[in-house]
């Protein structure tokens, strides 16, 4: 029991210390923001705002905060901004022999009638079948003689230009 303190303990240094690199030059709400989504994410492995806010731990109702979070989330895009942050510190890990790793994948979204902007996409599941989606790109930094692994970019595509699914 002690073993798994220790170890939750050294990876909310972690989170912490990265969200602090990564939200520098944000004012004090976003850079909370940052802060709580990224361990809320990786705390409830998932992406719903309720699940985040579980994890979350708040005094207050978790209606309030799944509102907070909301609302700072429709309070401007921080896509542009991580990007730069994380290319800027994956900068000094990239090498000349430093591997770099293109994935280009898909979220298959194929019982969704009313999501916006979905395009044909080839099923990931090793099913092969052509099914509605997005597309992904994600682009990493591997050193070859190391376990280092750095992301560099990674954007899910919305293709305005709609395919007749």
């Amino acid at each position: 029991m002690a073993t798994q303190s220790k170890t939750a303990g050294k990876i909310k240094t972690q989170i912490t210390r990265f969200s602090n690199k990564l939200s520098s030059g944000l004012k004090k709400p976003k850079r909370k923001f940052l802060h709580q989504m990224i361990y809320g994410i990786q705390e409830s492995c998932d992406i719903k705002l309720v699940n985040i806010g579980r994890s979350l731990v708040e005094e207050i109702s978790l209606k309030k905060t799944e509102n907070r979070l909301s609302r700072q989330i429709n309070n401007g895009d921080l896509t542009e901004f991580v990007g730069r942050k994380l290319t800027g510190e994956a900068k000094y890990w990239i090498k000349d022999e430093t591997v770099l790793a293109l994935d280009l994948s898909d979220i298959s979204k194929e019982y969704s009638k009313k999501q916006e902007f979905l395009a044909l996409v080839r099923d990931g599941r090793g099913k092969g079948k052509i099914r509605k989606g997005y597309w992904t790109l994600e682009i990493l930094g591997a050193d070859p003689r190391g376990d280092k692994v750095v992301p560099l970019y990674c954007i899910l595509e919305i293709y305005l230009t709609r395919a007749k699914c």
